[in-house]
């Protein structure tokens, strides 16, 4: 009986995942944002970022050769995800 119950699970969820991606496929299904809304970058902004400590990605800031659009895409996706002042003071220095 369980085996059914498994196997009764698995088709509803493989039915909801092929409902969904054609909703979104057809462009029924978007997600509800404020008018005048940005996303925030989904990718890190440079391979590893995620995986630096606060002190690590500092350091790296100050010997990067980073140009403005790069560190104003920095500057989102700290913003939007970790929020670190420290690290938001010294993109904005390199910036201004």
């Amino acid at each position: 009986m369980d085996t059914v119950k498994w196997m009764l699970a698995g088709i509803a969820v493989g039915a909801a995942a092929v409902t969904l991606r054609e909703l979104q496929r057809r462009r029924l299904l978007s997600p509800a944002l404020p008018t005048g809304a940005v996303l925030a970058d989904v990718e890190e902004p440079v391979l590893g970022y995620d995986g630096m400590d606060q002190e690590t990605l500092l350091e790296w800031l100050e010997d990067a050769e980073l140009d403005d659009s790069d560190v104003r895409r920095i500057m989102r996706y700290e913003e939007a995800n970790f929020g670190r002042e420290p690290v938001l003071e010294v993109l904005g220095e390199l910036l201004g």
